[in-house]
């Protein structure tokens, strides 16, 4: 019987979910659709944690969408910007972002000792380090985004693209991690290099259908077609997206003595901040 395999009825044995199970678990926990879902599939996401890129394409589908009518309706560059950003934080419930905060405040500490940064990012109350952090990381991403916006004329292939590399630096943030005691513990735990190697195939193949939609659209609207630039971000947000997510593994292990929820949240928002401005220095260079 394989590790994904489950247990017939009547075994002592917790029944163990697969990719699909996993999947389904990470829809209901980082978006706002509601499924079925109970220890089994939660065991699965634990186990396949690699496979968060599929729901990175899911929220930035959802995202390209509306940047897409709002072209049709000559939106402008900074109303798709903040549309793009809005729409993914509404769709993952604002997860990440609550994580992104609690991060800002363990970090932003003056005494400099472990047990208050760790006191700070486990603090429910937001400080001004978790404030300061939000609100530069959400300027920076709408800015980035309008700037796109003003080159390509859309943000729709940038936020798709984007958000599936921001689970990928989620994995790689777990798999450089060391797991703490919180609700990620065995998710962290159960991450490692392999995984990773996992997640950065999938998101590869993910991209690459990205790609094809991306050139479906253009060709039916008669859009510019860019595909070599865009190709060209998407294998560099690829590489950051994998090194932001080890540094803010690094960072976390040293300053906190792990990596939590919060930190794989915060993860996830800086590395898209990251990338879109690599992308707007890619366009300003290449366009």
């Amino acid at each position: 019987m394989t590790e994904n395999s489950d247990v017939p009825e009547g075994g002592g044995e917790t029944p163990k979910g697969g990719f699909v199970s996993a999947i389904k678990c990470m829809i209901s926990f980082f978006t706002i659709i509601r499924l079925d879902v109970g220890q089994k599939e939660f065991d699965a996401m634990e186990r396949n944690f690699w496979a968060a890129p599929v729901i990175g394409f899911l929220n930035g589908l959802v995202a390209a969408v509306v940047c897409l009518l709002l072209v049709e309706v000559d939106a402008s560059p900074f109303l798709q910007g903040v549309a793009a950003l809005v729409t993914v934080f509404v769709f993952s419930k604002f997860l990440h972002f609550d994580g992104l905060t609690d991060f800002g405040d363990g970090m932003i500490v003056s005494s400099g000792r472990r047990e208050d940064h760790v006191r700070a990012l486990k603090d429910s109350l937001i400080g001004a380090g978790g404030f300061g952090v939000a609100l530069t990381v959400v300027l920076i991403s709408v800015a980035c985004y309008t700037d796109i916006a003003t080159y390509w004329g859309s943000v729709m292939a940038a936020v798709f693209a984007v958000e599936v590399l921001a689970k990928n630096a989620q994995v790689a943030a777990a798999a450089f991690g060391e797991p703490g005691s919180g609700m990620a513990s065995r998710q962290v735990g159960m991450t490692g290099k392999g995984s990773l190697a996992k997640s950065s195939v999938l998101s590869v193949i993910l991209l690459a259908v990205i790609c094809l939609i991306h050139h479906g659209i253009c060709g039916l609207m008669g859009y510019a077609l860019k595909d070599d630039v865009m190709i060209l971000c998407m294998v560099l947000g690829l590489l950051m997206s994998v090194a932001v997510g080890w540094y803010m593994a690094r960072t976390a292990n040293r300053v906190f003595g792990f990596v939590n929820g919060d930190i794989l949240g915060a993860a996830n928002e800086i590395s898209r901040a990251v990338m879109l401005i690599m992308a707007v220095i890619v366009l300003g260079l290449c366009i």
